[in-house]
């Protein structure tokens, strides 16, 4: 038989009846290792992984039998499994699988592959259902893949910035990429504002021809977008529950996300400031009037002034002015009014020659509607709706807002 084996391979060994054992041959040709049995009688392959050095001899792995249950022959066996004519735990994804499997299960000995069955994992023994092991073949694969190209591309960025002779590589984001990383957190992610910021400014420096708007795209920016209003909500209605005056940490957390402020708008704005001076200055260089933000129509041919107060501001006085349902605006709310429409007025006045502006828009953000009763409640709609100069919009109605994007957001996922 040795006469007709090639050395330092497989090869059969012998056959009978019920099965085909194989054999390792070293160098003289000399059988060394069982390395595969596959059975007759029944679908069932049994494989004992080693490995083989003539200086060494058979060094036989800590996995001491891979069991494929549920087929013939090695040519019916997955390729997702399969490495040249054997299966191989040390080859491809299955090895970084392996490894962690090693080490969650230190004395595991057996691993069994089952076309029909559950996965099972117990001390010394893992079962793979087919299907399931293909699944984590695959992940682990695209991992070890994109490790790969982030490992190319460091080296190389690197060495570009030391030598001409090196140019410096760009990654290119598959589609789907995103979503696929933000799967392996299942829902419990939370994306900060820098992240998404970072990703929306690519996007936005990208020519529209280089970005597929697919559905795998839409998904994954509704799944940024969820957690981060997710984010801004918790950090918004832990505001609310202040109770002494935090107008400057309004200010704060509306200067990070404008966007809230922008969606007041029945059209699109771009912020021009933070506490921006809007004129009034005596010769003495003092009254000078502030707003709290400053906002351009996207035509650049009017302006939008909004001031923020304080969620613990009154809105309506606590007693009726007249019996039974009629309420009169609280101090706090009237100076609100009164200091926007100063505002607007000198706006106009001291900036109107040199910025163009119509008629600007003013948008008061002040006190919680839903502290009102009832009456108090359709009194302040009253009044409100009769602001001709002035839209006030409640913190509470501004969350409201925030809470229904993310309500459709999460209805699209």
């Amino acid at each position: 038989m040795s006469a007709q084996i090639t050395p330092n391979t497989e090869a059969i060994y012998q056959e009978t009846s019920t099965k085909i054992e194989w054999q390792y041959f070293d160098e003289q040709c000399k059988p060394v290792h069982q390395s595969m049995v596959i059975y007759k009688d029944k679908p069932l392959i049994e494989i004992y992984p080693y490995s083989y050095s003539q200086q060494r001899g058979i060094t036989r792995k800590k996995i001491k039998s891979i069991t494929l249950d549920g087929w013939n022959n090695l040519g019916e066996v997955p390729s997702s499994i399969k490495a040249a004519k054997t299966v191989r735990v040390t080859v491809g994804a299955f090895k970084p699988l392996m490894n962690f499997i090693l080490q969650k299960f230190p004395e595991i000995e057996t691993i069994k592959i089952v076309k029909n069955g559950q996965s099972r994992f117990s001390k010394k023994n893992v079962t793979f259902q087919i299907g399931d092991l293909d699944k984590a073949l695959k992940a682990v694969g695209k991992e070890v893949r994109m490790y790969e190209i982030r490992r190319k591309t460091a080296i190389s960025n690197a060495l570009a910035d030391i030598t001409e002779k090196v140019e410096p590589r760009t990654t290119s984001l598959s589609k789907g990429g995103i979503a696929h990383f933000l799967s392996f957190y299942g829902s419990e992610i939370h994306v900060s504002e820098e992240d998404v910021n970072s990703i929306l400014s690519v996007l936005s420096l990208s020519p529209s021809s280089n970005i597929s708007v697919t559905e795998n795209f839409i998904q994954t920016k509704d799944k940024i977008n969820v957690a981060y209003l997710d984010d801004v909500i918790e950090k918004f209605e832990g505001l609310l529950q202040v109770k002494s005056d935090n107008e400057k940490d309004w200010q704060a957390f509306f200067e990070k996300h404008g966007w809230i402020l922008a969606n007041l708008f029945p059209f699109q704005v771009i912020l021009r400031g933070r506490e921006a001076y809007v004129g009034g200055k005596t010769i003495e260089n003092k009254e000078g009037r502030v707003v709290d933000f400053l906002f351009q129509n996207g035509f650049r041919d009017n302006y939008a002034l909004l001031e923020i107060k304080t969620h613990n501001a009154t809105l309506l006085k606590p007693t009726p002015y007249r019996q039974p349902d009629v309420y009169s605006i609280h101090e706090s709310l009237a100076g609100a009014i009164g200091q926007c429409l100063d505002q607007k007025n000198t706006f106009l006045t001291d900036m109107g020659q040199k910025y163009k502006s119509l008629d600007p828009k003013i948008v008061l953000v002040v006190g919680m509607k839903k502290r009102l009763n009832e009456q108090q409640a359709n009194c302040f709609e009253l009044i409100r709706a009769n602001q001709k100069h002035i839209d006030i919009v409640t913190f509470d109605e501004l969350l409201a807002k925030v809470k229904g994007l993310q309500d459709v957001l999460k209805l699209k996922k």
